[in-house]
């Protein structure tokens, strides 16, 4: 087989089917070294680049070209001579460990022996096959545009001849059409001087009496013909409508007048022909402006074949069918149509809305969409006015006025404005947002895109009724409350952050904590955990690297920003995010691991100067967040000033 050698064109099948079995015979094994594979891959996609090579030599007709690829092949395969020598006998070395002991010691050898002298061999034979196919394929490139000249060099002068008799066909016959259009001409003139005007008053009397000219009521014709068209569709399609049938008989007219128009060509005289022929395309003319005139200008939408909604300011919506045939589409339907309405833009983009069937308390979701939604079928829209609950009161979406304590889910009427609402308080597990916020946070930062926006574009379910998509910040304030207060039918959805300190829950915006026996559960903390290392490893090539670590300790960081520490439930939430952190490096110990040792992991090796400062910050930060004292602000302070 070796060596392997090129000495003219016809050559290189030759050539390139021994690339082929060496490349069978050295990937022949498993567990070779990641560099053997890649020199193997390497050699037989030139393999491959060697074969279209030689389909286009043996055509060409450039010799400098034929002679240029000859040569690069000639080098190749000295190349491939070289290396098969270099890297042949390390096909197995990940599988000696599982041998002997001696073998196991003479499969180490032969392991240091390849990383230290022969991988490099191996990466640069590959990286000379790379170059090599490069300039193959410039070849490939080069071949194909002087065959493709050739071939339309050799088709340019039978296309010019055959395209020659062509144009003096083509003139012929143009001659001998003009010639006929003039003779018809002149007949049609002379039928048309030497008609009476009382013959040619009778024509067009005959023609307007046809079924697409006449009205129903007064033609004799036009209702005969209508009659013997009703008894047809009555005998063959009893159920098709009336407008069905109109519109089938005013389609099939132009057929009936060229019918027609036939019929008296073949059985008038020659003199009549001509008058014939142009009141059958007055009649033809005639039924299409007639047939546009009667083309409505948008196409109407029903109950049969739509959805009829009432909106959230009360009007009545017809959708057509095809934008409801899911939720999503029926969604950006909606955000089309509030999009230019002062204020909406502020709930119906980020879903603060919820669709039930009219007339009863049937919520429609995603879920249920195929089952509650048909052609036909009538819903309502309400508004979702999602805020803060303080001081456990509820206020009146209308009129801001305070109306009392109510701790379940009820229908109020304020007795300020008289309006009626529906109102739901709804629990926040700290746990839960502090992992939907650090996720959100490390999504920002990789992809480019503001918090918020990160936020929804996640929109996890927060409670049982609003995702985190829907606690967007309002872009107008002063617009959004009023819009808000047009709306016919409002649910207020007020939440209570749970914080968790201490086995202590404290609601956000009281005055003073709350104390509860609850706690958030494993499950709770191991989801949002779960949500943070999905983000960490994301779009993420190998989980083994140090950077997913140094990723979390800069969102540990970062996720205190914008916290207020002067709040009572401050500390409540330093202490939600480190457990959320504790549990997502405890995740990542688990499933990260460097090179051979799976003892080792990144999480307290520091790399650059940055990672250093953000191990040293997250270490103070848990000392502060375990034994809070003054020296820790200080020690802080001192350790950014020293970076």
């Amino acid at each position: 087989m070796f060596p392997i050698t090129c000495n003219a064109i016809g050559d290189i099948i030759a050539v390139v089917q021994l690339i082929r079995d060496v490349v069978v015979a050295l990937d022949d094994a498993r567990g070779a070294a990641e560099e053997y594979k890649q020199f193997t891959r390497v050699l037989s996609a030139l393999g491959t680049v060697m074969g279209e090579v030689y389909d286009l030599a043996t055509a060409s007709r450039n010799e400098a070209l034929k002679q240029a690829v000859l040569e690069e092949i000639q080098l190749c395969c000295i190349d491939i001579n070289n290396a098969y020598k270099s890297i042949t006998g390390y096909e197995k070395l990940e599988k000696m460990a599982d041998y002997s002991t001696r073998n196991a010691t003479h499969g180490l050898f032969k392991k240091l022996q390849w990383h230290l002298l022969r991988a490099s061999d191996a990466v640069k034979y590959a990286q000379r096959f790379g170059e090599s196919h490069q300039r193959l394929n410039s070849f490939i490139s080069l071949l194909g545009h002087q065959s493709t000249f050739d071939l339309l060099d050799e088709q340019g002068s039978h296309i010019l001849a055959s395209h020659s008799h062509h144009i003096q066909l083509a003139l012929d016959q143009s001659r001998v059409i003009r010639d006929s259009a003039e003779e018809i001409k002149a007949a049609a003139l002379l039928a048309l001087r030497e008609s009476a005007i009382q013959s040619r008053q009778q024509i067009v009397a005959d023609t307007l009496s046809r079924p697409y000219f006449a009205s129903p009521y007064d033609r004799r014709v036009a209702s005969r013909v209508q009659r013997v068209a009703d008894t047809i569709f009555d005998s063959l399609a009893p159920d098709t409508p009336r407008d069905q049938r109109d519109r089938f008989l005013s389609l099939l007219a132009p057929f009936i007048v060229a019918g027609a128009a036939f019929m008296v060509h073949n059985n008038v005289s020659l003199e009549w022909q001509a008058t014939g022929f142009w009141t059958t395309i007055c009649a033809l003319v005639a039924q299409v402006l007639w047939l546009q005139s009667s083309t409505p200008v948008h196409p109407g939408f029903g109950l049969e074949n739509g959805v009829l909604l009432t909106g959230l300011l009360g009007e009545e919506i017809t959708v057509p069918s095809h934008f409801c045939s899911s939720y999503e589409y029926f969604h950006e339907f909606l955000c089309l149509f509030y999009s230019k309405i002062s204020g909406a833009v502020d709930f119906v983009p980020c879903k603060c809305y919820e669709l039930s069937q009219a007339g009863t308390s049937w919520l429609i979701s995603a879920h249920n969409w195929a089952v509650r939604v048909q052609p036909g079928s009538r819903m309502e829209m309400g508004l979702l006015r999602i805020g803060f609950l303080k001081d456990n009161t509820v206020f009146c979406p209308y009129c801001d006025c305070s109306l009392g304590t109510h701790p379940k889910s009820s229908e109020l009427i304020c007795a300020s404005c008289s309006r009626s609402f529906r109102q739901t308080p709804e629990d926040v597990k700290s746990v839960a947002w502090g992992g939907v916020s650090v996720a959100a946070t490390i999504l920002a930062r990789r992809h480019g895109i503001d918090w918020y926006s990160a936020l929804c574009q996640m929109d996890p379910p927060m409670t049982a009724l609003t995702t985190s998509a829907q606690y967007m910040p309002y872009v107008d304030i002063d617009a959004a409350v009023t819009f808000a207060r047009r709306c016919h039918r409002v649910h207020a959805i007020n939440l209570r952050y749970v914080y968790v300190c201490f086995r202590i829950s404290v609601y956000i915006m009281t005055s003073e904590p709350t104390t509860r026996a609850q706690d958030y559960t494993p499950e709770q903390l191991r989801s949002a955990s779960q949500r943070v290392v999905n983000a960490l490893i994301s779009n993420q090539g190998t989980l083994s690297r140090p950077a997913l670590v140094y990723e979390l300790f800069r969102s540990r960081i970062q996720f205190l920003s914008g916290r207020n520490p002067d709040l009572t439930v401050y500390k409540c939430n330093l202490r939600v995010g480190m457990s959320v952190h504790k549990a997502v490096l405890a995740e990542l110990e688990r499933i990260t691991t460097i090179g051979d040792d799976h003892g080792s992991t990144p999480f307290y090796q520091p790399m650059t100067v940055v990672q250093q400062l953000l191990a040293q910050m997250v270490m103070a930060l848990g000392e502060y967040v375990e034994h809070p004292s003054e020296e820790c602000p200080c020690k802080w302070d001192d350790m950014t000033k020293g970076y």
